[in-house]
């Protein structure tokens, strides 16, 4: 390997990583408006060969009982599961759908990330789970499915 081709290596390298810091993540809402309460968060986490089921613990009624949201995306390829401060150059886009916990990303995700560190681009549907704390990122090609759920409040 040439000096001039490792410092183009390198250069590459960068330049590829200051494209994903600087992307703004552009998402539409695939769930109706509920808002995303601060103290909402992701409850479990459940992957096995019936694909992944995320719980989303929305909030806390007054009869003590947990307002949630099921998430099952039968065909997911990849999770990525982050903190919401992790995420702050995606909620602090233009283009990015607040009150809504389940996005569809169409550009500036996860996916681009990835294409941007391998090198190549690779078509992938990728979905957002959002709540006032954790957030996961899926890829899965087709729509999740999604549903209320009430449980008890386990202290």
């Amino acid at each position: 390997m040439t000096r001039e081709y490792a410092l183009s290596q390198n250069l590459l390298i960068c330049v590829r990583a200051f494209q994903f810091c600087v992307m703004r993540l552009k998402a539409s809402a695939f769930t109706s408006a509920q808002g995303v309460r601060e103290e909402s968060d992701i409850q479990s986490l459940t992957l096995d060969s019936g694909g992944l089921v995320i719980i989303v613990a929305r909030e806390r009624l007054p009869d003590g009982r947990v307002q949630g949201l099921r998430i099952w995306f039968r065909d997911a390829a990849a999770l990525r599961y982050l903190d919401e401060v992790e995420l702050a150059r995606y909620w602090s886009s233009e283009d990015f759908p607040r009150g809504h916990h389940v996005l569809e990303v169409q550009a500036g995700g996860w996916s681009e990330e990835e294409s941007a560190l391998q090198g190549y681009a690779t078509k992938r549907r990728e979905w957002l789970v959002v709540t006032g704390n954790g957030c996961v990122s899926v890829f899965a090609s087709s729509k999740p499915e999604t549903a209320e759920v009430f449980h008890e409040f386990d202290a």
